[in-house]
């Protein structure tokens, strides 16, 4: 599209002055698209100038969305009425925060994305194991704002990833209502020394509000220890710069090979590049924020790789002291995950010893890990309220990430329920409770 020549009495706005978002128009010049991270969105244009000639009584005709030779995109305004611009951007922002959650998707998944409120749930997000606030009865919480991962790494223990046959859509919670329900969490368990570990099913760094998360969680006295789980996708210096001025304690990086080659087909990428992994992993060790590597030990796949894993972290994070410096996973299959055919899970027996060995001839310390190296410890659970084959008239409140799942809320608790094909916003449902370990809540239709 040319350049339009800026006449005397025309108005511009600078739309990415206003919303922390990019801003484009699609290449039919119809959609305006907002992107935010792996968050994106269309907004009709024709839809955004009818109301501003609606609302402000500008014609349709005065206004037009164009891209300047710098690349930004303006808001143009002809022959502008007395209107301030201050009400051109209230409006502006009305109508974003109206009509951009009607076509959220996450980018990296392709799938539909909702961007969860507290008015859509009417309580604490706890209860379920996409999102919310995770209370195993530890000093550890597990914090989880967004669903959805860039990889489609073959073991992945909830079929995640672009690739899956079993998640139809992602989740982004707002970032105020989840660090609300920490908090809410953490009054309730009524201790000090709280860790917070941004974790979940999917890739937590992909997470557009993730900076903004660690400072809130860090603002809570309570909290001891914020920590994040990354397969490391959307790492960077200056995310790692962010997060270190907010006081991030520690990533937990996972890394599972050292061959450029065995590593895109773990990750599932071609693209999956091994060696700006390496780089990171060396410049997070080289500021305040801790380092652990994750390696996930895949018999038959990366046993030559753990060794050279183990090295490579003895290299790089010597200066490492509060906590240790690798978290070796053992390879488990999963019944609602990605499994390699053929391998069979070694007992823990048999790892812990494999470990030790690896200790005695590297000088690696602390490989068999324990709660403690972690400043973790048990606590009591906050409250259960749904107890097993418990009846309850729950109401609908999101749809599931899986064919025929509802997510409905009752005595402010989220529950999954399967089998129901009947999504209604707001209807009720009744249910009984199959299963309430951990807060996590699952429950089976009862048919009238």
């Amino acid at each position: 599209m040319s350049e339009i020549p800026l006449k005397q009495n025309s108005l511009d706005i600078n739309l990415a002055d206003v919303i922390p978002y990019t801003i484009n128009l699609d290449t039919s010049g119809d959609f305006l698209v907002l992107t935010r991270g792996v968050m994106q969105g269309k907004i009709q244009t024709d839809s955004i100038l009818l109301e501003f000639e609606q609302e402000l009584n500008i014609p349709i005709a005065d206004m037009l969305f164009q891209h300047t030779k710098t690349g930004n995109l303006i808001l143009r305004i002809y022959n502008p009425p007395v209107v301030s611009e201050e009400d051109v951007i209230s409006l502006f922002l009305d109508i974003v925060s109206r009509e951009l959650s009607l076509s959220l998707v996450n980018t990296d998944t392709k799938k539909p994305l909702i961007y969860v409120t507290p008015e859509m749930i009417g309580g604490p997000l706890i209860g379920s194991m996409y999102i919310g606030v995770i209370d195993r009865g530890t000093n550890l919480l597990q914090v989880r704002g967004i669903t959805g991962c860039p990889l489609n790494c073959p073991f992945c223990s909830v079929d995640e990833g672009p690739t899956t046959k079993t998640k139809v859509l992602d989740y982004l919670v707002d970032p105020d209502y989840l660090v609300d329900t920490y908090n809410h969490v953490v009054k309730e368990k009524g201790i000090d020394k709280i860790e917070a570990h941004l974790d979940g099913q999917g890739e937590p760094m992909a997470n557009p509000y993730l900076v903004d998360i660690i400072q809130l969680l860090n603002e809570n006295p309570k909290t001891n220890i914020t920590s994040v789980q990354t397969n490391g996708w959307y790492l960077n210096e200056k995310l790692v710069d962010d997060l270190e001025s907010v006081g991030l304690s520690r990533i937990n990086l996972s890394l599972n090979s050292m061959q450029p080659k065995l590593s895109k087909k773990l990750a599932g990428r071609g693209d999956y590049n091994l060696e700006f992994l390496l780089e990171m992993a060396e410049y997070i060790s080289n500021s305040k924020i801790s380092l652990i590597l994750t390696p996930l030990w895949i018999p038959e796949w990366n046993d030559e790789d753990m060794e050279e894993i183990i090295k490579f972290s003895l290299k790089i994070n010597k200066k490492e002291e509060r906590y240790p410096t690798l978290g070796i996973q053992n390879y488990l299959t999963h019944n609602q995950g990605r499994n390699i055919k053929g391998i069979k899970a070694k007992t823990f027996a048999v790892f812990n010893n494999q470990l030790r060995d690896f200790e005695k001839k590297l000088g690696a310390k602390d490989l068999v890990l324990k709660p403690h190296m972690f400043e973790m410890f048990k606590t009591e659970m906050i409250t259960n309220p749904l107890k097993i084959n418990e009846v309850v008239l729950a109401e609908m409140v999101l749809p599931g990430r899986t064919e025929n799942e509802v997510i409905a809320t009752a005595k402010n608790r989220l529950i999954h329920i399967a089998d129901s094909k009947a999504y209604n916003y707001g209807s009720k449902i009744k249910v009984r409770i199959t299963r309430n370990r951990h807060n996590i809540f699952f429950g089976k239709p009862i048919k009238n």
